[in-house]
């Protein structure tokens, strides 16, 4: 690997060869070609460049808007880590991210939005910076400043077993390998591929829309909180977005598919979906097949802490045909994933069951300031490669002889009630196996820290007869597939799962309820 700013040299080029392209759509908005993109971005990078000492990070508090994503290039054209903070965040986790940087700058490059008020940090304004400074070409001084190797690309927020939010440091090594990669995805390789951008940018599944697109010539069509909360705007949204590839969590998808107008009439051009962050089941996977029989289904795996994503799987009918959960592909090069004995670490064969190491280009520095955090889940692997790390990830899987993987849910999913060892993932898939089943989450009831129950949550199949989903019928169903003690004492249906900011399955809300 060069010690080059991939990214940015790729998004320079298409902005050279194709100024007047649309980089950036949104609802209600104006449309931003990529030559406005790279500028504003410019403007960010000189104004950074003038006031801000050193590579600290700047954290931008962002919204789904062109202005955030020029200040992320900004950044990193002029040295710096973003670190990309939703405005719909609570304030109070806002102020908590702010307060683990240390001081560094703050930029808000929301449009609309009222300012952050946050203590003893200065917030300066992105949509100022862009209106104060004269755009220009990248110079060879600005190229000095730019973001490059093991330098540190973004650092994502995600939560802490704690309750305090971790920092993870992904580099420009991290990013440029990730890119090389996805520009070898069938649809995306064509080049000026439209992207349905949903994913919040604080949230590293975006990281696929934007490199994806960004890096290829294609255009980030953004759907803001308020047009995804809408289901009418929503769809109106999707009717004029002329997509070509889909990026999101299956909980998403399976939001849109409860709507039968949800299909390839609404979105001809579609040709990709790409799923990351949840487990892909089949009633979703099916669902778009069958609705959208133009486009492919992939499967990815990946944590935060290697670069969004590092296996691939195009989901065939061979695929649905088998009952067991959807297998996540074979690992991207570059990468290679381990299946280990939690326990004692050891190299476990294929077909065993065991905690998820991946080892790669593209595996994390680490957690910021949490240097032990960072030691008992990252290690070196240089001997691999130069800058190749390792990561424990807590998930539980195990490789097939084909060397393709299979997810089978987190090590601390792994409950023991009255005596019994329970994986919690293991009764979602029993229960999504039942035909009136097309959802389903399990929860813990506990009672003086111990677990006392399993407290099951279903969304049924609207065409199903009602005989089949009463819980009491559920329950039945379900002690035809699994021991007893794997039977929740409560079933509940409900008309949709609540989802968190990230849409993906609310579990914190599953349990108040």
């Amino acid at each position: 690997m060069s010690d080059e700013s991939l990214l940015l040299n790729a998004i320079e080029r298409v902005a050279n060869a194709h100024p007047g392209r649309v980089a950036f759509r949104a609802p209600g908005a104006r449309d931003v070609t990529y030559d406005e993109l790279w500028g504003m971005s410019s403007r960010i990078a000189a104004a950074l460049a003038g006031s801000v000492d050193g590579r600290d990070p700047v954290c931008v508090i962002c919204d789904k808007s062109a202005l955030s994503v020029a200040a992320f290039l900004g950044c990193l054209r002029a040295g710096h880590a973003f670190v990309p903070v939703d405005i719909a965040m609570p304030d109070a986790r806002i102020r908590g991210i702010v307060a683990q940087l240390e001081g560094s700058p703050v930029l808000q490059a929301t449009q609309g939005a009222d300012p952050v008020e946050l203590s003893g940090v200065t917030v300066r304004d992105a949509a100022a910076l862009v209106e104060g400074v004269p755009a220009r070409p990248a110079d060879e001084a600005e190229r000095a400043r730019w973001v490059r190797g093991e330098q540190t690309q973004y650092i994502i927020f995600t939560s802490g077993s704690t309750g305090t939010p971790k920092g993870i440091e992904v580099t420009a090594n991290d990013i440029g390998n990730f890119m090389a990669w996805m520009q070898g995805f069938p649809v995306v390789r064509d080049g000026g591929v439209t992207f349905i951008d949903q994913a919040s940018y604080s949230f590293d599944l975006s990281e696929y829309q934007l490199v994806g697109a960004l890096s290829t010539g294609g255009c980030l069509f953004a759907l803001p909180p308020q047009v995804t909360g809408d289901y009418r705007a929503l769809f109106e949204a999707l009717a004029s977005s002329g997509a070509n590839a889909w990026v999101s969590t299956p909980s998403f998808a399976d939001l849109c598919l409860v709507d039968p107008s949800f299909s390839q009439e609404l979105l001809p051009g579609l040709r990709l979906f790409l799923f990351c962050g949840e487990a892909l089941h089949h009633t979703t996977a099916s669902a778009l097949m069958e609705r959208f029989p133009a486009a492919r289904v992939v499967n990815t795996y990946g944590p935060t802490e290697s670069t969004v994503a590092v296996t691939y799987c195009e989901v065939g009918h061979a695929d649905l045909d088998d009952p067991r959960p959807l297998q996540v592909g074979t690992p991207r090069s570059g990468t290679q994933i381990r299946i280990v004995d939690p326990e004692t670490g050891a190299r476990l064969g294929r077909g065993e069951t065991g905690e998820i190491v991946i080892v790669g280009d593209t595996v994390a520095k680490g957690y910021i300031n949490l240097p032990e955090k960072t030691a008992e889940s990252f290690f070196d692997a240089s001997e691999l490669g130069e800058h190749v790390r390792g990561y424990h990830t807590g998930d539980l899987g195990h490789l097939d002889e084909m060397g393709r993987l299979h997810c089978e849910g987190r090590m601390d999913d792994l409950v023991k009630l009255n005596g019994f060892r329970i994986e919690l993932g293991d009764v979602e898939r029993n229960l999504e196996a039942l035909p009136a089943v097309d959802q389903a989450a399990v929860v813990t009831v506990k009672r003086g820290g111990v677990t006392r129950a399993l407290k099951a949550f279903v969304v049924v199949n609207a065409a199903a007869p009602k005989g089949q989903t009463t819980p009491a019928a559920l329950k039945a169903q379900l002690g035809e597939r699994v021991p007893a003690y794997m039977v929740p004492r409560t079933i509940k249906v409900l008309d949709s799962m609540p989802l968190n900011a990230n849409n993906k399955i609310d579990r914190a809300a599953l349990k108040g309820k």
